[in-house]
């Protein structure tokens, strides 16, 4: 009997959460989203802001609506500016969390979500990019490299997942090393960042929030790493390699003279 309780306060909860993160959007679509599309010189920032206000409202319902799950978010994540965010990735709700905590800010996303009926469009006008071959190369990738330059020194912040998809298990996958080539590229500093909790409450692979369990979401900046890093000649596979490692420590319980021990290896 208990189960089945459970089983429907999480349906029910999750259908109003759906709700409106999918229709949400069509309201917003027509009171804030096209007229800062329309009255805005930069409108893609404008579109970024408005998500931005958005997904912090669906949190908020969420934090409302699922009492037990505690959100404990460190203050230096809202606070970074101008930094290539590296994330571990374990629920659909990372990326929309990120986005809830910086008003500026844009990522890669996989080029089948463009395709999809009025959430593509939302992607474009964020300035969000495709992960495809085609826009990773020649005069495309130039094009979306000095895009992602201009919105870093506007304050933006560009979020990236390098593991590529989704843990199934917790455990963090190897690093795809074009994001630090990004970050090489442009110059910027990489903010790494810890989440862990979100894929108690939305598991990948589940259609049901779990909104019964005592749950607590974090996220914590566990590194920053500046462009001069190591006198700024570590290649891209050494520095993703780097990054991992500190990712992997900090994940052991692991940090102090654990995680310096990791920098001198990485300087020497």
């Amino acid at each position: 009997m208990t189960k089945m309780i459970y089983r429907l306060t999480d349906f029910f909860i999750t259908i109003l959460l759906w709700f409106y993160f999918l229709f949400g959007y069509l309201i917003f679509l027509f009171v804030l989203f096209l007229p800062a599309c329309i009255f805005s010189e930069n409108s893609a920032a404008a579109f970024q802001r408005v998500n931005h206000v958005f997904l912090k409202s669906f949190f908020g319902l969420t934090k409302f609506l699922v009492p037990r799950t505690k959100f404990k978010i460190d203050d230096k994540v809202p606070a970074v500016k101008s930094s290539i965010i590296v994330c571990n990735h374990i629920s659909y709700l990372d990326p929309i969390l990120l986005i809830a905590l910086s008003p500026l800010q844009r990522t890669i996303v996989k080029k089948t979500f463009f395709h999809v009926p009025v959430f593509g469009w939302f992607l474009r006008q964020y300035g969000f990019i495709p992960s495809a071959p085609a826009e990773m190369m020649g005069e495309a990738m130039l094009k979306n490299l000095e895009s992602i330059r201009r919105h870093l020194a506007a304050g933006g912040n560009l979020f990236i997942f390098p593991e590529g998809t989704r843990s199934r298990d917790g455990r963090l996958a190897p690093f795809n090393r074009g994001v630090f080539s990004i970050a090489r590229y442009c110059n910027a500093p990489l903010a790494l960042v810890l989440i862990k909790g979100t894929d108690r409450l939305f598991k990948p692979g589940t259609f049901l929030f779990n909104t019964h369990a005592s749950n607590e979401i974090t996220m914590e900046l566990i590194a920053s790493i500046e462009p001069g890093f190591s006198g700024g000649s570590l290649p891209a596979a050494a520095l993703s390699d780097y990054a991992r490692r500190i990712y992997l420590a900090k994940l052991a319980g692991r940090d102090g003279d654990d995680l310096a021990e990791t920098q001198d290896e990485a300087s020497g």
